[in-house]
């Protein structure tokens, strides 16, 4: 570092002989900052400390994650729907183990109130599950109102049963739009507010599978589009909505608990950077365990430093077949079985079948011993 101060009289003697302007840095996004030498008094680098934005307990819970890279693996699962630990009870029921993660929605955001059949307000859930010593994870299946006037979705078009909403209302601060989406943000955050204060690190992950089957050659073309609204638009406006969505959470509402997980694609362009995301993670569906790796890889080469995780998954190798093909994620999580996981009290919760991970391969994952579960996690406050 010292040396390359050294060299700035020289660049401005080089900018002076040889008509030299600009001086371009390449950041690691793949963007750039250019500047005018000439305008250049002095360099100075900045030592800024490895999550430096993110809570104590959020950076012991990253450390943790981080030391057992190649050595072990957490398991979860994802709430039936919502707001609840259904899937995780059913883990529990069939094996006499609880995984390490239990994830929930803010799905129904737009119907919580106090009383009522959905209240995020309600701490019960958050409490119960790390007052046992397990990780809290959330997501937010973000809906916006129906092109038919009377009922919410995510998805995006012009159709009855999908939204027109636009992200790149993020870029008009003065609109109706873009002030809605502030409010939604701040009423989840307010919900967030609990894992805060109890000092709760929580992995986080917004705006999930932005990128859908945009490709690079044919974004936002027939097949190639997003799923979500908040794709809709492609990278630029995805990347600022997350930047936003960031910004309030983190520096408004200081919820520095928060460990930001991006939904990564097949183009970085779709990348908030690296000071926005702590893992970046993919999700799986009837993928053979070359195609994992393949992922695995492009993760390793485009993200260096990161963590990697499974964020969602259905029909995959089993985690044993995982490790000794060296896929060494930090996490990995099955998406839910509705009917399946719904009724805690009905009959299909007795069965060992599951459309994305039944109990032959929780069997299969509680036998390594590279597998933590609930009971085996240390106190990250």
């Amino acid at each position: 570092m010292k040396n390359f101060v050294a060299l700035l009289p020289a660049l401005l003697a080089l900018s002076a002989k040889a008509q030299v302007q600009n001086m371009v840095v390449y950041k690691t996004d793949g963007t750039t900052i250019c500047c005018d030498v000439k305008m250049v008094d002095s360099i100075v680098f900045q030592q800024i400390p490895k999550w430096h934005n993110r809570s104590q307990e959020a950076q012991n819970l990253l450390a943790y994650l981080e030391e057992n890279v190649g050595q072990k693996i957490l398991t979860g699962t994802h709430a039936c729907v919502n707001y609840n630990t259904k899937e995780a009870d059913w883990v529990y029921k069939h094996t006499g183990k609880y995984p390490a993660i239990n994830t929930i929605d803010f799905i129904h955001d737009i119907y919580s109130s106090n009383g009522g059949w959905i209240n995020y307000s309600s701490t019960t859930v958050w409490s119960n599950w790390t007052n046992q010593g397990g990780i809290a994870s959330a997501m937010w299946h973000w809906n916006m109102s129906d092109n038919n006037g009377t009922d919410y979705t995510c998805t995006p078009g012009s159709e009855p049963n999908q939204t027109s909403f636009r992200p790149s209302a993020i870029f008009s601060p003065n609109t109706d739009e873009y002030k809605m989406m502030i409010s939604r943000i701040d009423q989840v955050a307010k919900w967030l507010r609990y894992t805060n204060i109890k000092k709760i690190p929580v992995l986080w992950r917004p705006l999930h599978e932005a990128q859908g089957n945009w490709s690079e050659t044919n974004p936002g073309t027939d097949w190639h589009k997003a799923w979500f609204w908040w794709g809709i638009d492609g990278p630029e406006a995805f990347v600022e909505l997350w930047k936003v969505m960031y910004d309030r959470m983190v520096n408004y509402h200081g919820l520095t608990n928060l460990i930001w997980v991006f939904n990564a694609g097949d183009s970085k362009r779709w990348y908030p950077g690296d000071e926005y995301v702590d893992i970046v993670a993919f999700d799986f569906y009837d993928k053979n365990l070359n195609e994992m790796h393949g992922w695995y890889d492009y993760f390793h080469e485009n993200y260096p430093g990161k963590l990697y995780a499974i964020s969602e998954f259905g029909n995959i190798p089993k985690v044993s077949e995982l490790w000794e093909d060296g896929q060494y994620w930090s996490f990995l999580i099955p998406w839910y079985d509705y009917n399946r996981t719904n009724d805690t009290r009905g009959e299909a919760f007795n069965s060992t079948d599951h459309n994305n991970a039944n109990i032959d391969w929780w069997n299969d994952a509680l036998e390594q011993d590279c597998v933590i579960t609930r009971d085996e996690l240390p106190s990250f406050k």
